[in-house]
């Protein structure tokens, strides 16, 4: 496949603040239906070459999925799909953003060949970062019955549905291993579209957001650490808007006892930015093998509510690895402040299936 994008894709100009920012990741709804080279199928060569590759660092790393961690990214032989590599990159790069694999036969792979396939695909675009404290480099997107407004939980411990955000890396992939028993519906949105109609409608909600604002860090601070950090939603680096965005994130940042209430301006600043975002959102419903890869700086995402199947081994799960790629956009305060992931003094990096 061509990694060449179209004139209209590849249309950027320079960015700053308080005028109109023109971006290839700018789209609106079902526009993106008319993108070409972001919704991608695996065929069936790709998919016995993945297979063939799987069988191959199978015979290296075993049953163990530790065995990954330090693997360069040319250990990994894609066959056919390596050639769709250069246009993931771009896509994620300077096209719109966001790209959706569909096709990879997980409920027939071992859960480790799953992981090898993931991985692999990942190591491609960028280097795996822990998603928590305990050092996961492929996270568990599953409801652990947790409270979404608790301080120290994170969305993606529970079934809530969860507010427009960006993740704290670069790249952020999700891998479908089951989906829910009903809702979970995935959205997401171009931050560039929000900034833009944000700018039209009410600038002076731009400005809000153009300043600092504080982020918790959820409780995940090694002892005598501040418990949030500050970065601006809308940032101007280098040419490029870099936006960071998540309302509840924020929230609870603001909630700390050392921090500041947000202002009026700044929590309707919030509102309207999240409500534009869902104006603008694409749907997407998840099915079992599904990868989705979305560059942070240019994307939002969230997910419906979920009923979960009782069962265990049925309960909704995604696989996430967090990316850093230094090549997309200029790194703004938020991203800096996760260059190396979530890690603490005695985080050790590692990989579970379960």
């Amino acid at each position: 496949m061509s990694t060449v994008l179209s004139e209209t894709e590849r249309v950027r100009g320079v960015a700053r603040p308080g005028q109109p920012v023109a971006d290839p990741a700018e789209w609106r709804g079902r526009e993106l239906d008319a993108r070409e080279g972001w919704f991608l199928r695996f065929d069936d060569g790709e998919i016995r070459d993945l297979l063939d590759m799987c069988r191959s660092v199978g015979d290296v790393v075993g049953d163990d999925p530790g065995g990954l961690v330090g693997m360069p990214p040319d250990a990994f032989e894609l066959g056919r799909f390596g050639e769709r590599i250069p246009h993931v990159r771009a896509e994620l790069k300077d096209g719109a953003g966001a790209v959706m694999l569909r096709g990879l036969p997980v409920d027939e792979m071992a859960p480790i060949d799953a992981a090898i396939a993931y991985w692999a695909i990942g190591r491609q675009l960028g280097e795996p970062m822990s998603n928590n404290p305990q050092g996961d480099l492929i996270g568990h997107v599953t409801d652990l019955g947790k409270d979404y407004r608790d301080p120290a939980v994170r969305g993606y411990q529970t079934r809530a549905a969860m507010d427009y955000h960006c993740d704290q890396c670069a790249i952020v992939g999700l891998l479908c291993r089951r989906t829910a028993m009903s809702g979970g519906t995935s959205k997401i949105a171009s931050s560039v579209a929000v900034y833009n109609d944000l700018l039209v409608r009410r600038p002076d909600l731009v400005a809000a957001l153009s300043q600092p604002v504080c982020w918790s860090k959820h409780g995940e601070a090694d002892a005598g650490e501040a418990a949030y950090y500050e970065s601006p939603v809308f940032n101007f680096l280098d040419g490029y808007l870099c936006t960071s965005f998540g309302p509840m994130h924020i929230v609870k940042g603001h909630a700390l006892p050392e921090t500041p209430d947000l202002t009026d301006a700044q929590l309707e600043a919030l509102r309207v930015a999240e409500d534009l975002a869902d104006e603008h959102r694409y749907e997407i419903d998840f099915e079992a093998g599904d990868i989705q890869f979305l560059n942070n700086f240019v994307m939002l995402h969230t997910r419906d509510a979920y009923e979960d199947w009782p069962e265990k081994d049925r309960k909704r799960l995604l696989w996430r690895l967090w990316l850093a790629n230094d090549d997309l956009r200029p790194p703004n305060a938020y991203a800096l402040q996760w260059r190396r992931g979530v890690r603490l003094a005695d985080t050790a990096e590692r990989i579970r299936l379960s």
